[in-house]
């Protein structure tokens, strides 16, 4: 096999298309393009041209994670989700995390804190809710139980579920007491509070 003509893409500058034999065969990133000294006129042997795709897909999944990462801060499990819808294999994505990790551009326990600080600003919730949505973002457990007693006491959940109870109450205040009482148990529950301190603050604020 032989390279017989290179073309940059018009398209995309920073990318070059490989013609072997005469025949597009295959496109690369500069990088790689630089790394392997592509020139017209090489001869390429399979195995050789194998090692020149297998960088291009490391280079590109490399290139895509970043891509992603670089919008907003990320789990590793939301950048995993990612490229596997991309199309890329286990390997190479693990390789990509791997490199993110490395540039300090992955951290899932600096990431589940900033999760819960934001979510204490602008809505907070109860510890139970707290622990799922780290739970979905793919948070190890044992950083989920290391950090969340950094956001949650007894005293501080339970001054949050009262706060949380008085604002629904004042949207429930013309129905009937007991209907009242269900439903700020019932929202106070949904929010991830637990249930008997759900129940001891919907009945102390609902007095028959």
């Amino acid at each position: 096999m032989t390279i017989t003509k290179i073309e940059r893409q018009k398209k995309n500058k920073t990318r070059y298309s490989i013609f072997v034999d005469e025949k597009y065969a295959f496109s690369v990133s500069e990088d790689v393009y630089v790394r392997f000294v592509l020139h017209q006129g090489q001869l390429l042997t399979e195995s050789e041209r194998e090692r020149i795709e297998q960088a291009e897909t490391e280079s590109s999944v490399k290139r895509d994670a970043l891509r992603y990462r670089s919008y907003r801060p990320r789990s590793e499990k939301e950048v995993a989700q990612y490229l596997q819808k991309k199309g890329y294999d286990e390997i190479n994505i693990s390789q990509a995390i791997l490199y993110l990790n490395q540039n300090q551009l992955l951290n899932d326990e600096e990431y589940a804190k900033m999760l819960c600080r934001d979510r204490m600003m602008l809505k907070p919730v109860g510890k139970a809710s707290m622990k799922q949505l780290l739970f979905r973002k793919g948070i190890d457990r044992n950083i989920v139980e290391k950090i969340l007693p950094q956001f949650y006491t007894i005293e501080s959940e339970n001054a949050l579920a009262v706060k949380e109870a008085e604002r629904k109450y004042k949207r429930v205040s013309s129905l009937p007491l007991q209907i009242k009482k269900k439903r700020i148990y019932e929202h106070l529950v949904r929010r991830g509070y637990d249930s008997s301190l759900s129940l001891k603050i919907a009945s102390q604020l609902v007095k028959e």
